[in-house]
């Protein structure tokens, strides 16, 4: 694949800007896939698992409730909440509005309200769990959707 890729950018610099940015678009929307993909499945893009929610506290009334263990991320990895912006020589993905803060906050790894409604809330520091990046075999799935997009052409 490496001796393919210098090959690869010269025919793309053949073509057309407008051309160039539709494949962009396409690259991007399968990045996309993947990496939403991952977010449901709470894996880093590496293949490792996210790190686990911190356990909650048990409730100080004398019942004890054994606590579901949801899915990490509910809703972030919808297409309406990742932006794929094309150009004719990049593409990238991002999050989108409020989503942005909360992805930035535990990509990172930073600190942040537990509630950002409640003015004086508590502050925590969160596991750094990577949410957007490269896995094993998005490389390869890449330069195949442009050997068939070039195959089109």
């Amino acid at each position: 694949m490496d001796a393919l890729e210098p090959w690869l950018g010269g025919l793309l610099a053949k073509t057309e800007p407008r051309q160039r940015m539709a494949l962009a678009r396409r690259v991007g929307q399968i990045m996309r896939n993947f990496n939403a993909a991952r977010v449901l499945a709470n894996v880093e893009p590496d293949g490792t698992p996210m790190a686990e929610r911190n356990p909650k506290k048990p409730r100080k009334s004398g019942k004890a409730r054994k606590a579901k263990q949801k899915r990490m991320f509910r809703r972030i990895e919808l297409a309406r909440n990742m932006q794929v912006k094309p150009s004719a020589d990049e593409v990238s993905l991002s999050f989108k509005g409020r989503i942005a803060k909360t992805a930035e906050v535990h990509h990172f790894g930073l600190e942040d309200a537990v509630d950002r409604r409640i003015r004086n809330s508590i502050r925590v520091r969160y596991k750094a769990r990577r949410l957007l990046g490269f896995g094993p075999g998005d490389r390869d799935a890449m330069l195949t959707e442009i050997m068939n997009w070039l195959e089109k052409r």
